[in-house]
């Protein structure tokens, strides 16, 4: 089977919309599918150059260049003199946050929608020329999605709809109420139109089985780790003396380095000599909104905070089997109980204890009880949060449990059972 994968975030784009398609693309050819890939272009998006050695030799990559108009007006409202520090870029007027939102409410259905337009000719010509016989996109951003549904009824071709995370029905969704409409409708078209929809945590494939009320088949296939990121660095060596918290990955949307804070300063100021072992390491971007909070802990807790700021994938492996204790913060409450960061499965690879700050009965609540050493908190239990940083510390944690298998979630195993409902979903199309 030939396929397109329409996949904006691509290398040498980094971060953690990336590695899905990255890993579907390197490992479907050994399931006897030959992949071509269609994804965008950002000069100014993050960059992880290390990412583009895994793409298979002869593999078919068309970029799309697009900076969406609002991406630039943040970029150059928020940069800073060189060597300013990280906080000037905080420093926004709120007029200018409230202009930018409106911008960015009136850009249908995302910010992507132009790269879409313009990579319309584009795989046209991809499918023709490669024979391609079946698309397979991944969102976000929603473009991708109305850009294969376009391509497949234009084509003919079936295509599979890939949704690694909710559009109206996420957490972070934040549209106005005149959007909802819209993009509600929106939605249901690109569900009923797809061959197949494929989602990644049991909440989500609940939620998009109930939209499509048996309509169309939806699959179950979750995000994973990558066995060869991992034989292929050594750990952070540690600091002698020292307990190291580590958060790998960008914090964003609803998520908030503010309850880790609010319990550290419960924990140091009950137990202050713990300062000169604990250190809270933050590895990946952090919103300049949260510059503040992070610099008044700093005067609070001189060197507990360590900022690494974005590195590339593979020293972002190193740093989650150098930790201590491994953080994951979900945060926005129960409406995120289906929220799954894709992290978690590099988390439970590194085998390291992990503290979830997150719905106690979420989907990454359970995985985690079932595959690691872990306690988890509601965002708002500060004391239960520090409770477990206290635990952690003190070496009570607990074990692994004994039915743990997080070997289940490798990415090749994942990139098999994608193989198999792919080619499900072209023969249901042709039957």
């Amino acid at each position: 089977m030939k396929v397109l994968l329409l996949s904006h975030y691509y290398p040498p784009m980094g971060g953690a919309g990336v590695q899905r398609a990255l890993k579907f693309s390197k490992y479907l050819g050994a399931e006897g599918v030959q992949v071509s890939v269609l994804a965008g272009d950002d000069p100014g998006y993050t960059r992880d150059d290390s990412l583009l050695a895994e793409i298979p030799p002869g593999l078919r990559v068309e970029r799309v260049a697009h900076t969406p108009l609002l991406q630039r007006l943040v970029r150059r409202h928020a940069a800073a003199p060189a060597g300013a520090a990280p906080a000037a870029s905080a420093a926004r007027p709120a007029w200018r946050d409230a202009a930018l939102a409106a911008w960015g409410s009136l850009q249908w259905p995302d910010g992507q929608a132009g790269w879409a337009r313009r990579a319309h000719a584009v795989a046209t010509r991809l499918v023709r020329e490669q024979g391609l016989e079946l698309i397979l996109s991944s969102a976000p951003p929603v473009s991708s999605h109305r850009l294969a549904a376009r391509l497949a009824r234009e084509l003919r071709l079936p295509w599979v709809a890939d949704w690694r995370d909710l559009w109206t029905d996420n957490p972070a969704y934040a549209a106005p109420a005149w959007r909802r409409a819209a993009d509600r409708a929106l939605e249901t078209r690109l569900l009923d139109s797809a061959a197949g929809v494929v989602t990644v945590t049991p909440t989500l494939q609940r939620v998009l089985a109930a939209r499509l009320g048996g309509r169309r088949e939806v699959a179950l296939i979750p995000n994973g780790y990558d066995e060869a990121d991992f034989a292929a660095v050594e750990p952070v060596p540690a600091e002698p003396g020292t307990f190291r918290v580590v958060h790998a990955g960008t914090l964003y949307g609803h998520q908030s380095p503010l309850p880790l804070l609010l319990a550290a300063d419960r924990l140091l100021t009950a137990q202050p000599a713990l300062a000169q072992r604990l250190r809270l390491r933050l590895v990946g971007l952090v919103g300049a909104r949260f510059e503040t909070m992070l610099a008044e802990f700093a005067a609070v807790h001189p060197g507990v905070l360590e900022r690494r700021g974005y590195v590339e994938h593979h020293q972002a492996v190193a740093e989650m089997q150098g930790a201590d204790l491994l953080l994951l913060i979900i945060g926005g409450g129960a409406a995120a109980r289906g929220v799954l960061s894709g992290k978690v499965f590099e988390y439970l690879r590194a085998r390291r204890p992990v503290l979830l700050i997150g719905p106690t009965d979420g989907d990454a609540a359970q995985l985690l009880r079932a595959h690691a050493a872990s306690r988890v908190a509601e965002e708002g239990d500060v004391a239960g949060i520090a409770a477990a940083l206290g635990a952690a510390l003190t070496g009570g944690y607990g074990s692994v449990p004994d039915a743990a298998r997080p070997e289940l979630f490798e990415r090749r195993a994942l990139t098999a059972q994608l193989a198999v409902f792919l080619q499900r979903c072209a023969e249901r199309r042709r039957g």
